[in-house]
């Protein structure tokens, strides 16, 4: 369990640090999505600071993901990130899906391994 934890984090992170610097750097070539897709995209790019503010995010949480410091908060950082990617292109962009269903795989079953971090947010009546 605790290899297959140290692998599934160690790739969501991986896959969160190069896809957060390929957009300051564009070292992998990547198509502008078509139709609505595009469209999304291209709104989202004209508000000015979001894709910049989103991949610094994802830079960050990939870096602590990789170095195994502050996980749970990263994952629950992250985990947004991870099902707004899926579901973009599970309606937007179908081309990505396998990534973002390998993201979404990933980061359930983290969330999973790291449960007893979250437990506490579960509780109906909080003692204060």
């Amino acid at each position: 369990m605790k290899i297959s934890v140290i692998i599934a984090r160690t790739l969501l992170g991986l896959i969160f640090l190069v896809f957060g610097i390929n957009f300051f750097l564009h070292f992998i070539p990547m198509s502008p999505a078509p139709g609505k897709a595009g469209a999304f995209e291209g709104g989202l790019m004209e508000s000015g600071y979001f894709f910049q503010f989103l991949k610094v995010i994802e830079i960050a949480g990939g870096l602590f993901l990789i170095i195994n410091r502050y996980t749970a908060f990263f994952l629950l950082l992250l985990f947004p990130i991870t099902l707004n990617i899926c579901l973009f292109h599970a309606f937007l962009a179908p081309a990505g899906l396998p990534l973002g269903g390998l993201m979404l795989v990933l980061h359930l079953f983290l969330g999973w391994a790291y449960f007893k971090f979250y437990s506490p947010i579960f509780t109906s009546q909080p003692a204060v």
